[in-house]
């Protein structure tokens, strides 16, 4: 909730154009963070949670945070020479030396250690309070137009935080020693190399699109487009941790070769991002405009249509996380992902490049959705024995039939003429009802316990 409150100020009081180049900035410095982390995150957070004992796990620290450090040498010699040399025009350049302490210190954050070790207490309480205050920093400062330095100096200082914390935190239970061969095996250093490759082909296709919006059109459409992709990706900021954790467990149960354990977290997980997703999509479908006047105010009306193609992303993710993350990476099948994923940056670097300067926004949001619908088809694909069996088609029609009402009674709802406020307040009456329906149903049919299946 407080990425979303802290969104939802910056957007009111930065407008459209104002919240365009704070994103861009934003954007393109987790564009950096993600080439330079090379894959570790997903790595090494499964490959620690599969070690055996400690002196195991603080060696493959040593050589998993050696390769992050030189990574990062390098990519921000870079980046100082081309700030010094050739600043980059479509950002402003005052921005630039807090993009690079953003990009060093989000790489440092080191939160898949605590995932891999399975210890999330400490994030959790880290995160919480620091993103309080850089809330509170936010509403305090950041009071009109003008103020998008301001903003960024804001989120490259709280996350420079984090990541001193983090550093602080874990100093007396890893080695801190930089090793320049590191100490992987044949195959961890195959499966660093393809999960790397992949990584950086999701890079590509989840952040060139504003990217390459706020190089083709300006700052407004940059505003309308990201406004739009950051209320439909707001569940996955919840549901994407879920995935992680899920793939470390899936992981630990295919190296233990427990099949059928595997399996039904799979088809579980698939059914409760299906239950979740979908009809997440569907509310920012029927009610877009009031959407985005709620968490963008009046000159974010534009961007309606653009909500109303990027909400349809959401069923799309639910399949390729489950495929992709959860069965693909947890099964060390990292090239067949990096098959589907290679396709689709290839595909969505040639339709933003071709589409975005002729129709701007909208281009970048089909572009990004058919993107996002062939990842989740090609995930499906070299996932199909894990997924197909009968009791989850079942599942799916049994949901349908009965969510049809509920999805009957939104769109009533949004023909309603009455004022956006009244319309989201029922709205959310009925998205709480479908919470406690959806609840109700896991714990009915032990979706959370898997001792069944063991």
């Amino acid at each position: 909730m407080l990425p979303l409150i802290t969104m939802t100020w910056m957007a009111h009081h930065l407008g459209a154009e104002g919240f365009g180049a704070i994103s861009l900035a934003e954007y393109f410095s987790k564009l950096l963070v993600l080439i330079a982390t090379l894959g570790i995150p997903y790595f090494g957070a499964k490959s620690l949670a599969q070690c055996s004992d400690l002196g195991e796990r603080k060696q493959l620290f040593s050589s998993l945070l050696s390769i992050l450090l030189i990574a990062l040498m390098v990519l921000l010699g870079l980046g100082v020479i081309g700030w010094l040399s050739r600043p980059v025009a479509w950002i402003q350049s005052d921005l630039l030396p807090w993009v690079l302490l953003f990009v060093l210190s989000q790489a440092l954050s080191l939160e898949w250690y605590f995932q891999g070790i399975q210890t999330y207490r400490f994030i959790i309480v880290r995160t919480l309070v620091l993103r309080v205050l850089g809330l509170v920093a936010t509403i305090w400062l950041v009071k009109g137009t003008g103020d998008v330095y301001t903003g960024f100096v804001i989120m490259s200082l709280i996350q420079s935080a984090i990541a001193v914390f983090t550093l602080w935190h874990v100093r007396g239970s890893v080695e801190w020693r930089l090793v320049l061969k590191p100490q992987l095996s044949l195959g961890q250093r195959k499966q660093l190399l393809w999960l790397s490759l992949s990584t950086l082909c999701i890079t590509g296709y989840t952040t060139l699109d504003t990217v390459m919006l706020g190089w083709f059109t300006n700052s407004i459409q940059t505003g309308l487009y990201t406004l739009s992709v950051r209320l439909t990706k707001l569940p996955l900021m919840i549901m994407g941790a879920v995935v992680m954790v899920l793939m470390i467990q899936g992981a630990g149960l295919v190296k233990q070769a427990n099949h059928r354990a595997f399996s039904a977290l799979v088809q579980n997980s698939f059914r409760l991002l299906w239950m979740v997703l979908l009809p997440m999509a569907v509310v920012l479908f029927i009610g877009a405009g009031d959407w985005l006047w709620l968490w963008g105010g009046r000159s974010f009306k534009e961007g309606e249509d653009v909500l109303r193609i990027v909400a349809w992303i959401l069923p799309f993710m639910a399949i390729s996380n489950v495929a992709g993350i959860q069965v693909l990476l947890a099964q060390n099948r990292e090239r067949d992902f990096l098959k589907v994923v290679s396709v689709a940056l290839l595909g969505s670097v040639l339709g933003y490049a071709w589409f975005i300067p002729q129709y701007g926004a909208k281009a970048a949001a089909w572009v990004t959705l058919c993107t996002e619908a062939w990842v989740a088809l090609g995930s499906v694909y070299y996932a199909w024995s894990w997924i197909k069996d009968r009791v989850l088609g079942f599942f799916l029609f049994r949901w349908l039939i009965a969510m049809l009402p509920l999805g009957v009674l939104l769109y009533g709802v949004s023909l309603w003429n009455v004022s956006p406020c009244m319309q989201l307040l029922v709205m959310g009456i009925f998205v709480i009802l479908y919470a406690g329906i959806v609840l109700f149903w896991i714990l009915k049919e032990k979706w959370i316990s898997l001792h069944e299946a063991v």
